[in-house]
């Protein structure tokens, strides 16, 4: 229904105009959500709405089918306190139920003090909300609300730091995670290990990091805690601080000592799960590669901003949704369909989908690709090269040989290149020494790799041509999805990745477990001690 995406999207003319034309304000969507159910599950939601809505006569205590509320919809979405607290009084004021729990046991309460929102989790116990569900003792809440005074005598008592609260958090954990730096530095004074685990195996030095408290984590740090210690999922601090977007805790963590790289298991690197381009940079400015942050901050570095719509004429679409190469060294690819592809970022099935033409099942031009490289370059450009679309039993499955100049405010220009010149490449490596960038390795299509060599390309970053790099002695193979470092002037070391060769007459992969350098001066490969 038109008046729940304009309560989503924040359209406060749209929903009165919806409204004044006989609308109601209870109506339920095809999943049973009433406009102000949307508009409080929404990212972009602010008060007018909600006051408009509930003015309206919107039930305040709608439920869904899995037992949410407007309220706890609203506690669930990431606001900060001052844009939150005001929408939480609005509704609590227009009779919410701040003891409605949803099928799974979530209260707003409960929420409130996960997303560590205290001046909601106050307003909430001011107003009635039970704080049982916590399982907290008289230290616990004088730890989060109260003073020192009274925690102190409190943690005088025998076996009061042997409590734990539903979330399996300690009063020395709690106080870290109430961000209520002098109550944890009196509760560390009683004697505590730094590095006690909680909820999932969570430190306190984890849990500053989640919530982005640089001046805590730094205390921590001073004591000693672990900087490389994982929780149950391989998460280590600066993980967590990447994910929270925090760029003085990932600074802090860093200048301590954190290893950039870490992670374990099925955990993100920090660098794959920084939220923030200043994260981003931070980790990169640490040894980290730029190509392996995630879609969404590569797109912010270069100056792209999301959109979904691709706005291209039917003529243009059809004249530029095929993948064509360039005929020159380079080709300056001017297609407007091809820009507003690079503009939006989404899936050749996506860009298809919005022109009425018979061709799901024909491989169509995309530019949200993996096993790219992207390179800053010193005055502030980027470079991305390459990187494929799709995996090889996809109509859409391509895999690019083009370079992408963008000027890091949203611009940008398309070089395409002779497929005999520079073949498709795609988890390849690009290392910038001084005004060129050296492309080596690539996984490629199936029939075009030649075993037991490693293609080395040299993009010149003045003209935007590429040549070919012949090489000679010990090189690692065809290998792709590995590192390669400057480590001088002149030498190029490469490790990791892995190598695809021939075993038994079969195609085979195997992990790269030598190290070998590359003499950019005689071209000459060999082992890297």
């Amino acid at each position: 229904m038109k008046i729940h995406d304009l309560a989503a999207s924040g359209d406060l003319e749209g929903v009165r105009r919806e409204l004044e034309q006989g609308v109601q304000v209870d109506v339920a969507d095809d999943e049973g959500y009433t406009p102000l159910a949307r508009a409080t599950k929404s990212w972009q939601v602010e008060l007018p709405m909600l006051e408009l809505l509930l003015e309206a006569g919107a039930d305040v205590n709608h439920r869904d089918d899995n037992g949410y509320s407007p309220l706890l919809n609203l506690s669930h979405c990431p606001h900060d306190s001052e844009h939150l607290l005001p929408m939480v009084e609005l509704l609590v004021r227009h009779g919410a139920d701040v003891n409605f729990a949803s099928k799974y046991g979530e209260l707003p309460l409960i929420v409130a003090y996960q997303g560590c929102q205290w001046g909601v989790f106050q307003f909430l116990l001011e107003h009635g909300a039970d704080l049982r569900p916590l399982q907290w003792t008289e230290l616990m809440r004088e730890i989060v609300l109260g003073d020192q005074e009274t925690a102190k005598r409190l943690l005088a008592e025998p076996g009061a730091m042997g409590c734990r609260d539903r979330y399996e958090r300690n009063p020395w954990l709690l106080s870290v995670w109430s961000g209520r730096l002098e109550m944890a530095q009196l509760v560390y004074e009683i004697g505590v290990d730094v590095d006690q685990r909680g909820w999932c195996g969570a430190t306190a030095l984890m849990s500053a990091a989640t919530t982005g408290d640089a001046a805590m984590l730094r205390w921590l740090i001073e004591l000693g805690a672990d900087l490389e210690l994982v929780d149950e999922f391989g998460q280590t601090a600066l993980v967590m601080a990447s994910s929270s977007g925090s760029a003085d805790c990932v600074q802090a963590l860093l200048v301590g000592g954190a290893d950039p790289a870490h992670a374990e298991g099925h955990s993100e690197k920090p660098i794959v799960a920084a939220i923030s381009t200043d994260v981003v940079r931070l980790l990169v400015g640490a040894g980290e590669e730029l190509s392996e942050a995630n879609a969404e901050m590569r797109r912010a570095l270069v100056g792209l901003t999301p959109h979904e719509k691709i706005n291209v004429s039917d003529a243009e679409y059809l004249a530029g949704r095929e993948r064509t190469f360039g005929r020159t060294n380079p080709e300056v690819m001017d297609v407007p369909f091809w820009r507003e592809m690079v503009k939006a970022g989404i899936s050749a099935y996506a860009g298809k989908v919005q022109f009425d033409h018979d061709d799901m099942m024909k491989r169509v031009w995309s530019f949200d690709r993996f096993g790219t490289t992207l390179t800053a370059l010193p005055d502030g450009r980027y470079v991305q090269i390459g990187g494929e679309h799709e995996d090889f039993y996809d109509p859409d499955f391509c895999i690019y040989n083009d370079v992408v100049l963008f000027d890091g405010a949203g611009d940008f220009t398309i070089f395409g290149y002779p497929a005999e010149l520079f073949p498709p490449t795609d988890f390849h490596s690009a290392t910038l020494v001084g005004d060129v960038i050296y492309i080596i390795g690539s996984l490629g299509y199936y029939g075009s790799r030649i075993y037991g060599t490693t293609p080395v390309y040299r993009l010149c970053c003045k003209s935007w041509s590429i040549e070919s790099v012949v090489t000679s002695g010990e090189c690692p193979g065809w290998i792709h999805k590995h590192r390669a470092l400057l480590v001088a002037p002149d030498l190029i070391v490469v490790q990791g990745g892995t190598i695809v060769e021939i075993v038994d007459e079969d195609e085979a992969y195997r992990e790269n477990e030598a190290n070998y350098q590359l003499d950019l001066k005689s071209g000459s490969w060999r082992l890297h001690a």
